[in-house]
């Protein structure tokens, strides 16, 4: 893999990165106002869910295409750190642990969030 081509890569990852971090973000608020049983703005994030959601498919959509064009498709992150520059490792294995820590937690927030949920509705059910 070429020098700039690691670039290419490092950058788009901290955009993908930054937008997992943020959905991450969202969804925590999202929670928050679950435990408050605040309808009114669970109702009015719906829309801002979407975006989220589009906006990941987007860069999905994105990452896939850069990754045919730079000859690595369907080359796991994981399996990417021998392809890079030396000197371009230690930034790409950064950009790896910010994916894998957004995806941890963007789990761990929708099944606390799924499991909030339920309980609530539960408990809803036994009081009709």
């Amino acid at each position: 893999m070429t020098v700039q081509t690691a670039e290419v890569i490092i950058r788009f990852l901290d955009q993908y990165n930054t937008h997992f971090e943020k959905l991450a973000d969202f969804l925590l608020e999202k929670q928050n106002h679950i435990l408050k049983d605040d309808l009114t703005w669970l109702e009015n994030a719906l829309v801002d869910e979407q975006s989220y959601i589009m906006k990941g498919n987007s860069l999905e959509d994105k990452r896939l295409a850069l990754f045919e064009q730079v000859g690595i498709k369907g080359v796991k992150l994981a399996d990417m750190t021998e392809l890079f520059p030396e000197d371009y490792v230690p930034a790409f294995k950064l950009q790896s642990q910010r994916l894998n820590n957004s995806i941890a937690k963007i789990k761990r927030i929708n099944e606390i969030s799924n499991d909030l949920v339920e309980r609530k509705i539960k408990v809803q059910s036994k009081l009709l």
